[in-house]
């Protein structure tokens, strides 16, 4: 541990314990201690720190979830899918949890049930993110169906209003379309990821390979 952590460590613990509960760190300085220590990749040290809080009180899902990432840092997978699952039924909208659960699922090679989370936290929750990120793990599989069908309700969720607009839906789609063979449909949903953000080198980049000018009548709009 370096000597700037171990201040930093230091100062956020430096919190008065609770009544009763002296043999247990407080719960958020421990927290965000724990958090700190996995910033710097000391994933041993957080999942140390913060288990006696998830002992303690085993429903506070922030502590569940800082100790699933440390141990799925450490590649404790049941530990790591224990401690995250129980942080996700208890905050099942934060979106952080999720993924990280997903992760872990993932590193077991659990696809169904990794596929079932996704997908209900896409439905669920009206998260673009969660069914892109269902459609990287698809690509990844070699499971071309489920990822377009992914892709296409990401596109479909994101409404286009102000920052909830995403691009990732349309890029990782011209890609599949490319797989596929269709540059035409590949071509059009780079053209509807310009009209979103005309502005990303990405996507730039990928409509001057395909030989095309940049400028306003370039665009579409978004959406299936």
């Amino acid at each position: 541990m370096t000597h700037f952590t171990k201040i930093i460590v230091a100062s956020l613990l430096a919190t008065p314990l609770l009544v009763g509960c002296s043999s247990t760190p407080p719960i958020e300085s421990t927290t965000n201690a724990a958090q700190h220590y996995i910033d710097f990749d000391q994933c041993a040290e957080a999942a140390d720190l913060i288990r006696p809080v998830v002992v303690q009180w085993p429903g506070e899902w922030k502590a569940q979830f800082i100790y699933g990432k440390a141990e799925l840092c450490l590649n404790d997978l049941p530990e790591a899918r224990h401690a995250l699952e129980a942080a996700n039924a208890r905050m099942p909208s934060n979106m952080d949890v999720v993924f990280a659960l997903a992760d872990c699922m993932e590193k077991q090679k659990d696809i169904p049930e990794l596929y079932l989370l996704l997908r209900n936290a896409g439905a669920e929750f009206r998260s673009a993110e969660a069914y892109v990120k269902l459609a990287e793990i698809a690509d990844s599989t070699g499971d071309m169906d489920s990822e377009k069908t992914a892709l296409l309700a990401a596109i479909e969720l994101d409404e286009g209003y102000g920052m909830k607009r995403i691009i990732s839906p349309y890029l990782q789609m011209a890609a599949l379309q490319d797989k596929l063979g269709d540059k035409a449909e590949a071509l059009r949903r780079l053209r509807q990821a310009y009209g979103v953000n005309p502005n990303d080198p990405r996507v730039q980049s990928a409509l001057q390979e395909r030989g095309q000018v940049l400028g306003p009548t370039l665009a579409l709009p978004g959406g299936i």
